[in-house]
């Protein structure tokens, strides 16, 4: 299909943006290498150690295995493992104040509104709803993207490659109407792209081979959207 027409033909056109490392960049360049990630596993060594009430060795222990097994799927992992209810380990785990964490860029907010009339904004993230609701409030973007907003919460993520699925579904439309702004090509470009979505990579160290275009900044959206003639 040409990609000019299938764009022209979509009544309803649909930005999809990943969140952490897209909307701001991580300061050493990745979450796992992040103070954030670095917090969020000191949280839940301490809630480890409080549900199960063991010693703190214990718990770091649990966790590196949880990790070994379920990856960044931590919630998952404690929940089958030792019947940790997962919203209760988020709201715990995860309540972390962004401001100490994450620098707000005073033209994102101006970007995003100056082509927010032209397409619909979604919002998907491997992270849960508390930590969300936190950094889009440091940025001053939450009243943009309100309830179209899908979390890490449920069993449907980027991780599992589920997730973009389940927004074509749920949103009811064409996956050539959507394109997503990503920093991952393996969570966020390679699944995207194999549903039909086009494709944006928003890296600053590497040029991608496999996404539609690729960006340094998200500031640079306006210029990917023109690339890609949807703007």
């Amino acid at each position: 299909m040409n990609k000019d027409k299938s764009s022209n033909n979509c009544s309803q056109k649909i930005i999809i943006f990943d969140l952490d490392g897209t909307l701001y960049e991580f300061k050493k360049g990745s979450f796992k290498r992040s103070l954030i990630y670095k917090k969020v596993l000191e949280n839940t060594e301490d809630y480890i150690r409080n549900k199960l009430n063991i010693t703190k060795k214990e718990a770091k222990l649990i966790l590196k295995e949880i990790i070994k097994e379920y990856g960044e799927s931590i919630s998952i992992g404690l929940e089958k493992k030792h019947k940790l209810d997962r919203y209760e380990y988020f709201n715990n785990v995860w309540n972390i104040p962004a401001k100490k964490y994450i620098k707000s860029n005073p033209f994102l907010r101006n970007k995003l509104l100056k082509i927010k009339n032209h397409f619909d904004f979604v919002l998907v993230s491997d992270a849960p709803k508390i930590w969300i609701k936190h950094v889009l409030e440091r940025l001053k973007i939450d009243d943009i993207f309100k309830n179209r907003i899908f979390s890490g919460e449920g069993n449907a993520r980027k991780e599992f490659g589920n997730v973009f699925d389940k927004i074509v579904k749920i949103l009811r439309v064409n996956p050539r109407c959507c394109i997503i702004f990503g920093d991952q090509e393996k969570t966020d470009i390679i699944p995207a792209k194999k549903l039909g979505m086009r494709t944006v990579l928003v890296n600053r160290k590497k040029k991608s081979s496999i996404a539609d275009y690729t960006i340094e900044s998200i500031l640079e959206i306006e210029k990917a959207l023109k690339y890609l003639k949807v703007l």
